[in-house]
């Protein structure tokens, strides 16, 4: 009787349990947005067999040791992201450390706009992203207490100061909002912006809400930025690294690649520059997906039209059974050879969740295919090409537009540092 007792009351339990477990499941399928975060030691260095510290220090000892190459400049000019719009909230204040330059990034209490200005005070120096704070559209430092007006750095209020000096300014820097993202202008020259990045109409806030934020990707590339974006013009990789089926994840062993024969992607890509006055900055890549089982029996297809726009933006523009999205693609360069890559993904309404998830992983398991190789490659100044590579060659001649003279080359940057 006991017995039937304690087995009934474990099966109900078990009941529960598993009840819970579907409930959460099925609550993150339909209503959480994807956030995959990989840090760089997480992602294309699994031949390092070490862990915890010891991997963490084996790792940094190959990146400092790796044969650099003879590479293009640190930092290219162009537009960068520094923050995801829906991170900044009214009053808030962000430190981003990217393009070498220290930047607080901040949104008015009342206006609700955002500022992007030089994180350092010009009076002695203190991180005012470090304990400042927002008054309207103004920042305060937090070691004296001197504010500075967000739209042109001007220093407001002196608090023990019977005058304040006219050149009293916070540096500001050019900047825009939209399709949810905060841009800043890099350019070695101090030239002003020729060409800013295009805004996205069905991401607008005065949009029908017919569009839905279905989650993103982010991680830490130890490689530099030109790599990058050239994978979009390097049709010969997609067969050998992106050939195997996403189930056998992000870095398949030999025995796994065999055991997933049964599944394979077929691609087909085409790359070329706009040639149009105004748009020299923008290339357009076409990409068609397919998915085969079982001796080639299709099992989905996916078009992407692609715009690769300045040095590290890209819109993929995607059509699919279920309708209309586009992922934005960001590069932020952290360090010279450590980069943030990062995958916004936006649908139609008409995209079921669950399935704009399998999209998105999908999407991050194949970029893990291509960090594994930028983790560790040298950068060819001078490869040796066939005739089949011709796109790489036309890419290097398109992307080199975002160097100037002044660039910062890789010896007068940060280097490579820990981590």
């Amino acid at each position: 009787m006991e017995f039937d007792n304690f087995t009934g009351s474990l099966s109900t339990s078990i009941g529960i349990v598993s009840l819970l477990i579907m409930t959460f499941v099925n609550y993150w399928l339909w209503c959480i947005p994807m956030n995959r975060i990989r840090a760089v030691d997480e992602v294309g260095f699994h031949q390092i067999t070490e862990t915890g510290k010891r991997k963490k220090l084996a790792i940094n000892r190959l990146r400092k040791s790796r044969k650099a190459g003879k590479m293009p400049p640190a930092f290219p000019n162009g537009w960068f992201v520094l923050a995801e719009s829906r991170d900044i909230k009214p009053g808030q204040i962000k430190h981003v450390s990217a393009l070498g330059t220290e930047f607080a990034v901040f949104r008015g209490e009342e206006s609700e706009k955002i500022f992007v200005t030089d994180a350092y005070c010009p009076h002695l120096g203190a991180n005012i992203t470090v304990g400042g704070s927002i008054r309207g559209d103004c920042v305060t430092c937090p070691f004296h207490e001197w504010s500075f007006d967000g739209n042109t750095g001007k220093c407001m209020d002196i608090p023990y100061a019977e005058k304040i000096p006219e050149s009293a300014k916070l540096s500001t820097k050019t900047y825009m909002e939209a399709n949810g993202l905060i841009y800043v202008w890099f350019h070695s020259d101090n030239i002003e912006p020729t060409w800013f990045p295009p805004v996205l109409d069905q991401l607008s806030p005065s949009a029908p809400k017919s569009w839905v934020y279905q989650g993103r990707n982010e991680y830490e590339i130890s490689s530099h930025i030109q790599d990058i974006p050239e994978n979009g013009a390097d049709v010969a990789h997609l067969n050998a690294v992106h050939k195997t089926t996403i189930l056998a994840g992000g870095e398949p062993s030999q025995w796994i690649q065999r055991l997933t024969q049964w599944a394979w992607h077929e691609w087909g890509v085409q790359w070329a520059p706009e040639t149009e006055e105004g748009r020299e900055h923008r290339a357009r890549v076409e990409l068609k997906h397919e998915m085969k089982v079982f001796g080639g029996i299709p099992l989905f297809s996916l078009n992407v039209v692609g715009e690769q726009i300045g040095p590290a933006l890209v819109h993929l523009h995607f059509e699919s059974f279920m309708g209309k999205g586009v992922m934005i693609q960001y590069v932020l360069p952290l360090e010279p050879m450590l980069q943030k890559i990062v995958h916004v993904f936006y649908t139609q309404r008409t995209w079921l969740a669950p399935y704009a998830k399998m999209v998105l992983l999908g999407e991050s398991i194949l970029l893990e295919r291509d960090i594994a190789v930028w983790n560790s490659k040298t950068y060819a100044d001078r490869p040796f090409l066939v005739k089949e590579d011709h796109l790489i060659r036309q890419h290097r001649r398109w992307y080199s537009q975002f160097y100037s003279e002044s660039s910062p080359r890789f010896s007068e940057a940060n280097g490579i540092g820990d981590w």
